[in-house]
């Protein structure tokens, strides 16, 4: 029997809790043996059928640090698997997973408790753990460089494309948010509202197209971890908010093009979910996207308000080069699969 840190299920679906949630669907396909551990307070439906374990009553961190190590213990200190970051600190018996190192990065980006606390904790569970799990192989360079671990002990677990993001819009009933945004013909961007997102250059290119026929429609949460305020008085330019899936599928379904100018990434989900869409994509050049997107993206340089305004540009007045960029992508998906994701987890779990 193996535990899976279920902390991942108090929070919206982001991509760090799409991946945890799809490899824990994928796993119960197969013979592992495994249950998720939550909070007693967490209100979760469990439409999946996971087996699930409620323990403890703290919340955040607190929970992590102190009940479920407390829970670990008291029950034989079994294989912890933690999908979508921090574990317990210093509790061996465990697999982690590190998304990226952005706080290493770029410490101005997050809020000054943030950084603190994962620059403190990183290193002490990536050395304490016996495995660690990484998104790309760009994430992997990166553990070996900060955090000066041997890279035979980090293995690349790709993303994927979530079922829930390939609907029919046929009779699907459309959010009040969503719903007006259809009349216009629009540029996507979906991400947190976090600054290595890069969005106030991206509204500021978007701006500087004087062109009245489009919007440019911003979807993504907010969180306080994160020092970013955006400033655009335009009514051009809307912000959703976080979107159901359903909603999601919608807006990259009906947009224009999808554009990513992310200053940083670990992977970065939302190119392959438009691809998925049917969207022609345009991404920052930085070495985790060109990873991740291959020659099915338009690249632009993240830095360079011009360059991002010359990407949409071409993008907007070149209907071939969306046709050939949606045919890329559409290749370009069969690189990544939950299944075979889940299935190196699975097969590193049993080792």
């Amino acid at each position: 029997m193996i535990y899976i840190n279920g902390r991942f299920l108090s929070h919206k679906m982001d991509g760090i809790g799409r991946f945890s949630f799809e490899i824990c669907k994928q796993l119960k396909k197969t013979d592992l043996d495994f249950k998720i551990i939550i909070p007693k307070w967490l209100e979760y439906k469990n439409e999946e059928g996971f087996e699930i374990v409620r323990f403890g009553n703290l919340k955040s961190h607190f929970w992590e640090q102190i009940d479920l190590l407390r829970f670990l213990v008291t029950n034989g200190s079994p294989v912890l698997l933690n999908l979508s970051g921090l574990g317990p600190l210093f509790y061996k018996h465990q697999i982690i997973t590190i998304h990226d190192l952005s706080f290493y990065a770029n410490k101005k980006w997050f809020s000054f408790a943030y950084t603190s606390f994962y620059r403190i904790a990183t290193p002490i569970l990536a050395n304490s753990a016996f495995k660690i799990l990484t998104v790309s192989n760009f994430s992997k360079d990166e553990i070996v460089k900060y955090l000066k671990i041997d890279e035979r002990k980090i293995e690349v677990i790709y993303n994927a494309v979530s079922n829930d993001l390939d609907l029919s819009l046929n009779n699907i009933l459309v959010g009040p948010i969503v719903s007006p945004i259809l009349n216009y013909k629009f540029i996507l961007a979906v991400c947190s509202i976090d600054p290595r997102k890069n969005l106030q250059r991206l509204i500021d290119s978007f701006l500087q197209l004087n062109r009245v026929d489009y919007k440019l429609v911003l979807v993504g949460k907010t969180s306080k971890h994160f020092n970013v305020t955006l400033q655009s008085n335009s009514q051009d330019v809307i912000f959703t908010g976080f979107v159901s899936d359903t909603d999601l599928s919608i807006l990259y379904k009906k947009c224009d093009f999808f554009v990513y100018p992310s200053l940083y990434e670990g992977f970065g989900i939302p190119p392959l979910e438009a691809m998925n869409n049917d969207c022609a994509v345009i991404v920052s050049e930085i070495p985790s996207l060109k990873e991740v997107c291959s020659d099915a993206a338009l690249y632009v340089d993240p830095y360079d308000m011009e360059s991002i305004k010359n990407g949409m540009l071409k993008m907007i007045g070149d209907s071939t080069l969306k046709e050939v960029l949606r045919e890329k992508g559409k290749s370009r998906l069969n690189f990544f699969d939950w299944e075979k994701s889940a299935l190196k987890v699975y097969n590193l779990i049993k080792k």
